[in-house]
């Protein structure tokens, strides 16, 4: 994932975005940020032969077999786009 600068206020994502972050035979499933707001993308491989769910999240990168076990790894650790918890992730008590 490249980093940019933006000057002024910090940007907010929508699932419009999802084709910047669409790359190298990777095409961007879900946007999702961080605690701090910076993104995270789900994005499934483009390739005919088997199809892997990869999870990127500042310079680290996480594969996966399926798209559930990808949301099963986000579910407790990232937001959604509008800075809530994303359905099913256990509060924190």
């Amino acid at each position: 994932m490249r980093y940019k600068i933006f000057y002024g206020t910090a940007p907010k994502f929508s699932d419009r975005d999802k084709a910047m972050f669409s790359h190298n035979g990777y095409r961007c499933d879900t946007l999702l940020q961080n605690c701090k707001g910076m993104p995270v993308v789900i994005s499934h491989s483009t390739d005919q032969g088997s199809v892997i769910w990869k999870v990127e999240h500042g310079f680290s990168c996480v594969l996966f077999g399926t798209r559930e076990e990808a949301m099963a790894f986000c579910r407790e650790r990232f937001f959604g786009l509008d800075g809530r918890p994303l359905e099913g992730a256990m509060a924190n008590v």
